[in-house]
């Protein structure tokens, strides 16, 4: 057991985490189908929306640390050495940073699918639909949510962003509607 969790601590085991980015994610019934896996909805346990996990590498710290005694003994390449690992580590930094968040669906069997979104308020929206697909709020229509245009179709409306639906009536002239 010991083994495990220190492999574990290490990024060394095989991961529970399995990274989707699809490009869409429908949802009917019982089902949840992304583009090529299809998730029963009684077996999800839990939703959430986050940043991905920002990891610097552990041999560029220490080697860091390192060169950092290497500078306070006056040694040239204690310099040299805080300069390229230290721009290593930035460079880490800043590739997190534009890495997005993702939707955390964690099963019962203990598995979570992370599932890529570039925008934290689109992700949030498409979790809250997702729940209420769980609570059985929209029990009776399909909804499909489009990861790449980042809108939400529940049956006929496209509800977007801003949280608005647009409203396929065609309006021409004097603002008189052409009904359906």
């Amino acid at each position: 057991m010991e083994m495990v969790d220190m492999l574990g601590k290490l990024n060394l085991s095989s991961s529970t985490k399995n990274k989707i980015d699809p490009t869409q994610i429908s949802v009917e019934k019982n089902v949840i189908a992304f583009d090529d896996r299809t998730i029963q909805i009684s077996n999800v346990s839990q939703l959430f929306v986050a940043e991905p996990d920002s990891k610097i590498p552990w041999l560029a710290a220490l080697l860091f640390i390192f060169f950092t005694g290497g500078f306070a003994q006056g040694y040239f390449w204690g310099i040299l050495g805080m300069i390229i690992t230290g721009f290593y580590i930035f460079l880490v930094i800043m590739s997190n940073l534009n890495k997005g968040y993702y939707i955390y669906v964690n099963l019962n069997s203990g598995f979570t699918y992370l599932i890529h979104c570039e925008n934290e308020a689109f992700a949030e929206r498409a979790r809250g639909v997702i729940e209420n697909c769980i609570n059985d709020v929209y029990s009776k229509e399909k909804v499909v949510i489009n990861m790449k245009q980042e809108n939400i179709q529940i049956d006929n409306q496209v509800i977007n962003m801003d949280q608005s639906i647009n409203d396929s009536t065609v309006v021409s002239g004097d603002n008189n509607e052409v009904k359906k």
